[in-house]
This record gives structure tokens, sequence and C-alpha cells, in this order.
């Protein structure tokens, strides 16, 4: 049965009551969530090719959004469309579904919007996970939810390619205390999307870097959100999964 819609806006709005009040609890710098919301936004075509284009969506949370870029070309999604137009000698349009915010379960909404997208399926792109682990979401349901999402993309034609959850822990502004079991909730529901994405049929790629730890140009003036410098860090990673998807891709009209 479905609930009545006040009351689905209720319960949504009580969600996000919660998840502010506990940010605010783990990190130190008054960081507010819905006050630091804005991101550049990078959808377009990328390659002036005249081949076909490919569709490239990224879904997600503020990391695969780019909160803490100032510009389209610092962006994650932009970054990742022009590697993919260089390599791949086609124009790229992409589409970023991803939101500030974001947890797995809320995540069904961006997957709705992509099987919807009027081109041909190409990449789908996931990052999520930071915001589950300090909602609480219990990381098995992350992990399942996760599967699912993918499931719907593979069935729809999409080859996906997943970003693991990075060491929340490492984040400069979380309370000292708060590190170390953050660090224990990120790597576990690492390995857990690890092991879901792969039996889904993604490619799981892992994010979690040391130099998180060490480097805090690697993160914006806000000190939770990764900087421009954070998000080359993660393109690093990404490439070579990115480079063995366009050779999978490179016959496909």
């Amino acid at each position: 049965m479905r609930r009545p819609r006040k009351l689905r806006r209720l319960t949504g709005a009580t969600r996000r009551i919660a998840a502010d009040l506990i940010a605010r609890a783990l990190v130190s710098n008054g960081f507010r969530p819905h006050h630091h919301t804005t991101f550049p936004i990078a959808d377009g075509t990328y390659g002036s090719h005249e081949s076909p284009g490919l569709s490239l969506l990224v879904l997600g949370d503020s990391i695969a959004a780019s909160l803490g870029t100032s510009t389209v070309d610092e962006t994650l999604g932009a970054q990742c469309a022009a590697a993919l137009s260089r390599a791949t000698g086609r124009p790229v349009r992409l589409r970023v579904l991803a939101r500030p915010g974001a947890t797995t379960g809320i995540m069904k909404y961006q997957v709705r919007k992509a099987l919807r997208h009027p081109h041909p399926p190409g990449i789908a792109l996931i990052i999520v996970g930071s915001n589950d682990i300090v909602a609480g979401t219990p990381l098995r349901l992350a992990a399942r939810t996760l599967a699912h999402h993918v499931t719907r993309l593979r069935q729809a034609g999409w080859h996906v390619l997943v970003g693991t959850c990075w060491d929340v822990g490492h984040v400069p502004a979380v309370r000292h205390w708060l590190r170390t079991p953050l660090s224990r909730r990120s790597r576990r529901l690492e390995h857990l999307q690890t092991t879901a994405a792969q039996q889904a049929g993604a490619v799981a790629i892992p994010l979690r870097d040391p130099r998180h730890r060490t480097h805090p140009e690697l993160f914006a003036v806000d000190r939770i959100h990764p900087s421009a410098h954070g998000h080359a860090l993660h393109l690093q990673a990404l490439t070579g999964a990115l480079a063995r998807t366009t050779v999978i891709l490179s016959d496909r009209p």
C-alpha cells in the first residue's frame, strides 16, 4: 500500500532534518549540509568528432556531483567525458544525475531518470556511500541496494562503473574521536560494495587513498568535500577502468 503524499513528504522532511543533525555532530567546522550544495553544472557534449556520440551518466552523491569544485572543467564528470572523447574519438554526451546528500537508497530516483535517458546507453558511473556511513544506514542493506541499481542499469544496456566508498575517517573536518569508527565503517562498506557491484555485473574501482589523510590540498575550503585536486585524484583511479570500457564500446554505434 502506498503511503499518502503528505505522509511521504513528512517522512522525507524528517530524514533531511536527521541527516542535517548527524552531519553537524560529526564535523567541527560549522558545516550546514543544505547551505553548501552548489556545484558546477557539467552537462553537455564533449569533443567535436563527427562519429556517433557516446552517453555518459554520473550518478551518486556530492563526490559524483563534484561539490567542492568551482569550474566545469574541474568536475569529475567533465574530466571523465573529455578523457572518453579523446580515447574513443567520439563525442561524449554527459549528464550528471548525482546530487549532494544522496544515499544509496535515495539514488533510486536518479536510476529512474537514467532509465528514461533519450540516447542509447553507454557508461554509467556511480559514486555513493559516504552519506550511508554518516547516516547510519545498515551497510549490508546499502550494498544490496547498490546491486539492485546496478542490475537495473545493466539490464537496460549500460556498462556500469562503481567508485567504492572512500575513507570518511580521513575527512579533515571530522571530529578526531570519530575518525577510527568511521574509517572502519568505510572500509567495511567498500568491501561490501565491491562484492555487490561485481556480482551484479559492474566494475568496482576503489577510491580510498592514503593521501587523503596527509594532503589537505585534496579537500575544498569546507574541509569535507574533495577539491579540484581531490577530484583529479579520483580521476586517476577511474582512468584504467574507463580505458578498458572504451575497448568494449569501440564497436558500438
